[in-house]
């Protein structure tokens, strides 16, 4: 899924930037793979598993030196901001603009597809400009969607995200926030489509996280939060894509990558 700038995706940036460095590396990067178990799969601040605890599988696969393929798979058991979909699928093909001086910048689109709902897939338009240096990282990101049935509008999404390893241990820390805005359609269902990426209009949602590295596994703490008002995070109102599950939330997580 299309999730925060996390400490893995953070440290790939990185290791993009030092391997482009080189006119001399001409081969492409072997595929990665990494499989993850939450307590509960938030996006922008929102759970989209929920509120329970959710498996997921992400993959990027180097097409060339410049344009990579990543690809995402979720258990959303069943959530009502998604229609009752089972699972959540991702393809993100995004391609290296710019990688010099330890900036990186990027751009490419994601395809959001909903298993077990109808008429809910979406797409969107990205880009992302990171910067690493030693073992600090920095990416500010921008995702617009253009105006779509599916989520009652347009949806803009500006975030900023910042990543440090602890010098001498195997912890790293992680936080940023973020802010969802856009516009809504004029049509009878637009208005309830609209809670699914945005209860109650637009809104800012932050996070602030720690993760510790054994080897091939990962195990972190993230918490979220959102300016979502209390009415909405307590589950009030009425809609079919209405999700209680917007409120403040410490998740935990373990993450395999072979």
């Amino acid at each position: 899924m299309n999730r925060y700038l996390i400490p893995a995706a953070l440290s790939a940036a990185a290791a993009a930037t030092m391997a482009a460095s080189s006119e001399a590396q001409a081969q492409t990067a072997s595929p990665t793979f990494s499989l993850e178990a939450t307590t509960d799969l938030r996006e922008r601040g929102l759970s989209w598993s929920d509120g329970k605890p959710a498996l997921s599988a992400d993959a990027t696969v180097p097409l060339s030196q410049s344009v990579t393929l990543d690809l995402g798979a979720a258990s959303l058991r069943d959530s009502a901001r998604h229609g009752g979909a089972d699972l959540g699928l991702t393809a993100a093909p995004e391609i290296s603009l710019l990688s010099r001086g330890g900036w990186t910048l990027s751009a490419g689109a994601t395809g959001h597809v909903f298993v077990g709902a109808s008429g809910l897939s979406y797409g969107e338009l990205n880009s992302t400009l990171a910067y690493a240096i030693g073992p600090a990282q920095l990416a500010f990101g921008a995702s617009f969607a253009p105006s779509q049935k599916a989520i009652g509008g347009s949806d803009l999404y500006l975030e900023g995200n910042a990543a440090l390893g602890v010098p001498g241990t195997a912890l790293t820390v992680y936080g940023g926030g973020g802010y969802s805005t856009g516009s809504t359609r004029d049509d009878a269902l637009a208005a309830d489509r609209v809670r699914r990426l945005r209860p109650g209009g637009s809104y800012w949602d932050y996070y602030l996280g720690v993760e510790h590295q054994m080897d091939r596994l990962a195990l972190g703490l993230r918490y979220t939060g959102t300016s979502i008002g209390d009415d909405l995070a307590a589950g009030s109102g009425t809609g079919r894509y209405l999700d209680r599950d917007t409120g403040s939330r410490l998740a935990a997580y373990l993450r395999f990558t072979p």
